[in-house]
């Protein structure tokens, strides 16, 4: 092996540094072309988009998280949407800021992890697997909590390898910023988070150094997670975001919900399977014959375990949701990019797939407008003062109709209705302000359960508008919001 001179280990750094930024320019615009149809979509695109933009909403009017909002999500969650919402100069969809944002950074996160693994071309493939994922696209263009979450545990993972390459205590800090932030947004992000911290802990050859850094990490990261819950009340923090989802009913078993996250990535995920399907079999022909061939390499091991992690927690939580499945795309695509196939491959495996994935999740990629009853229902809701408040099972109508929704109501999942958090009577009360201009009932899952809420608007002076056989609005006659 040829020893490098000091100049020349300085001018390969310097090249190195600059394709390393040139490449994460380039993904970061692709990321985010990728994502603005989703961006600009002139509809809620999931539950969750209207729920947490709903919510935004509220904290424009003044709102606190936690508070007078309820929120499902971590500490940070709302304030990082907050924040983006500002960015993003108070639009109606300046909420999905925050989420577009972290499509961005997961994207050039991906390609940092990918690149202290592999070469540069086999992390250009990762981190384009990750950016076109279906999964991935689905948190990181509607407003959500998982892709931020996901985003920002993936950086602590780049940061760990970074560390492991240059043992450094400030990237020791970073890892534990990073892991903190993520899971002050949702505690799904806990397998990257922990592959973080031992592969800081497995860095140095001084293993002592090596656990005074993964301490530190560890240190910082509780240290972030306790100073994001202090503003909002640690005891608040832990009953919305966190004993909320522990005390959920389980809405599946262990084989149905590993059958969910199957058909999911097999839905929305099939070039990522394809590839790394394709790296497996390639590896195997490659190395078959030599000895140890089949025993895998710590890199193997540590995303395998990575991936593993994700799969058992998502396969027990007591509520799994399409949307967790973007957390496991990461380690799956970083895998395959440890050992592709040669490229003439992957370019006929991609004539063949690229259409087939683009068909797959069209729904995402160019997102439509409301149409029939819904986009009724928006036009009457539009038609209400501006500083208007709907109490709604379906916060997202109310948003795109760019109205309000009381800051308690925001979230109106049916886990909350569940739990006996939200009852025809506290609707029917929190109807009585004066600017609530209505009640909109669109899902018999939600407020359409309450079989006496509409006696109860009734008795307040609220008349029913109906929509076909299930949408009904309750509108205040005369109503003025104050």
């Amino acid at each position: 092996m040829t020893m490098l001179t000091p100049v020349e280990e300085a001018a390969l750094e310097l090249r190195t540094r600059r394709t390393w930024r040139l490449d994460a320019l380039v993904l970061g615009i692709v990321a985010l072309l990728l994502r603005l149809p989703a961006f600009f979509a002139a509809r809620s695109l999931v539950f969750d988009d209207g729920v947490f933009a709903s919510s935004v909403f509220a904290m424009r009017r003044g709102d606190l998280p936690f508070r007078d909002v309820f929120s499902s999500q971590g500490a940070l969650f709302l304030p990082l949407a907050w924040l983006g919402d500002l960015v993003g100069l108070r639009t109606i969809n300046a909420p999905r800021v925050l989420a577009v944002a972290a499509g961005v950074l997961l994207t050039v996160a991906t390609y940092s992890c990918a690149r202290q693994l592999t070469t540069r071309s086999h992390a250009l493939l990762a981190a384009a697997l990750v950016t076109t994922s279906g999964s991935v696209l689905w948190v990181t263009g509607p407003l959500n909590a998982d892709g931020p979450a996901l985003a920002l545990s993936v950086l602590a993972v780049a940061f760990a390898l970074r560390y492991r390459r240059r043992p450094r205590h400030v990237d020791a800090v970073y890892v534990g910023i990073a892991a903190g932030a993520a899971m002050s947004i949702k505690a799904i992000a806990g397998p990257a988070v922990l592959v973080a911290g031992l592969v800081v802990v497995c860095s140095n050859h001084a293993f002592v150094k090596g656990l005074l850094d993964g301490a530190l990490a560890a240190s910082v990261g509780v240290a972030v997670v306790l100073v994001t819950a202090l503003p909002w009340g640690i005891d608040r923090v832990w009953e919305q975001a966190f004993r909320y989802h522990t005390d959920a009913t389980r809405q599946s078993n262990v084989t149905s919900a590993l059958h969910k996250v199957l058909e999911t990535l097999w839905a929305r995920d099939l070039a990522v399977l394809v590839a790394l399907a394709l790296a497996a079999v390639f590896l195997v022909v490659r190395r078959h014959g030599e000895a140890g061939w089949w025993r895998p390499s710590l890199t193997v091991w540590m995303l395998g375990g990575w991936a593993a992690l994700v799969v058992v927690l998502l396969v027990t939580e007591p509520a799994l949701w399409r949307a967790h499945v973007a957390h496991l795309v990461v380690p799956l695509a970083l895998l395959a990019a440890l050992a592709p196939p040669p490229w003439r491959v992957l370019l006929v495996a991609a004539v063949v797939v690229v259409p087939v994935s683009v068909y797959q999740n069209h729904t995402i990629l160019w997102p439509g407008g409301y149409s029939g009853t819904d986009a009724a229902v928006v036009a009457r809701l539009h038609s209400l003062p501006d500083d208007a408040l709907v109490i709604s099972d379906d916060p997202g109508l109310v948003w795109r109709a760019e109205r309000g929704v009381p800051g308690p109501f925001a979230d109106a999942s049916f886990l909350r209705i569940d739990a006996g958090e939200l009852t025809a009577s506290k609707v029917a009360r929190a109807a009585q302000a004066r600017d609530v201009c209505g009640v909109l009932v669109t899902s018999p899952d939600h407020y359409g359960r309450f079989t006496d809420l509409g006696d109860r608007l009734h008795a307040e002076g609220f008349f029913a508008e109906h929509f076909g056989d299930e949408v009904t609005f309750y509108a205040r006659p005369g109503c003025e919001p104050s």
